[in-house]
């Protein structure tokens, strides 16, 4: 079973979702908050699976409660549920922590996806969404921008190195680790660890 937090200011919004979800067996709401301050004390004493997080939201907002979860070293998953529809703020979301991130206008079957699949791999990204940042991120010139601590984290993937055993030569959490990935990922419009190892060789970096 798959535990959830709900984390958003609008009532309505929050109660849709604790409705829908309760249709589905492998989810139980274990939680909701109506603001980041409160989503974050929740967390702490609950360790939800998932975290169903919307970004404004009042005293706290969710970029502070995305970077807080990753200075805390937490294992729940973030899925932010938001109607911002732009590769700035995708790539934003990413750099703070984001596991994944969905519209809030999806239909249900891609929100039950969205949540199994962050829960499982660690990461959601609708492939309009994908394509919309690659591009983006082409525009910008897609390897130039690929930090110290990102070329160290390519550079233990090719190693052959799980996502936990990086995080302990780091001294990163996991969370953090699969946050690099997939920020790398996005920047040099690659679709998985393979072609990073690829890269890597072809740079003369392993």
């Amino acid at each position: 079973m798959i535990t959830v937090l709900i984390a958003d200011d609008h009532q309505l919004f929050r109660q849709g979702l604790v409705a829908m979800l309760a249709n589905f067996t492998q989810f139980k709401v274990i939680g909701e908050a109506t603001n980041g301050e409160e989503a974050l004390k929740l967390i702490a004493t609950t360790h939800p699976d998932v975290l169903l997080l919307d970004i404004e939201m009042p005293q706290v907002d969710g970029f502070a409660v995305l970077k807080e979860l990753r200075s805390m070293r937490s294992d729940t998953k973030t899925l932010v549920l938001t109607m911002h529809y732009s590769s700035a703020f995708i790539r934003n979301i990413v750099a703070a922590g984001s596991d994944g991130y969905l519209k809030k206008d999806s239909d249900q079957n891609t929100l039950i996806l969205a949540i199994e699949q962050v829960y499982q791999t660690g990461s959601f990204y609708p492939s309009e969404t994908t394509q919309m940042v690659m591009q983006s991120l082409k525009e910008k010139s897609k390897e130039d921008n690929i930090t110290p601590r990102e070329k160290e984290v390519i550079l233990l993937i090719a190693e052959g190195l799980t996502t936990k055993e990086i995080a302990a030569r780091l001294f990163l959490s996991k969370h953090t680790v699969e946050s690099h990935r997939q920020n790398i990922l996005l920047k040099l419009n690659m679709k998985n660890s393979t072609e990073l190892v690829k890269y890597a060789l072809k740079k003369g970096w392993a």
